[in-house]
C-alpha cells in the first residue's frame, strides 16, 4: 500500500472511529434516560451502546494495524 493510500484509509478508519464513538454516546445517553418509561427500551438502548463501544475498540485495533505494520 503506497502512502497516500494509507493515509487515506487512516482518515477513513478514523472518522468511522468517531462515528461509533458519537454512536455509543448517543445509545449511553438514551439508555440512562429516565424519561423513557418502558425499561426494555432504555436495556435495548444500554445494550447498543455496548456494541458501539466494541466497534470503538475494534476499528482502534484496525487503525494501529494500519500504523504500524503497513
Amino acid at each position: 500500500m503506497d502512502n497516500m493510500t494509507k493515509q487515506k484509509t487512516l482518515s477513513e478508519f478514523e472518522t468511522m472511529k468517531l462515528v461509533e464513538q458519537n454512536a455509543h454516546e448517543f445509545y449511553l445517553k438514551a439508555s440512562e434516560n429516565s424519561s423513557l418509561a418502558d425499561e426494555r427500551v432504555r436495556n435495548c438502548f444500554g445494550k447498543i451502546a455496548e456494541d458501539e463501544k466494541h466497534h470503538v475498540v475494534l476499528v482502534d485495533r484496525i487503525i494501529n494495524i494500519l500504523t504500524n505494520c503497513l
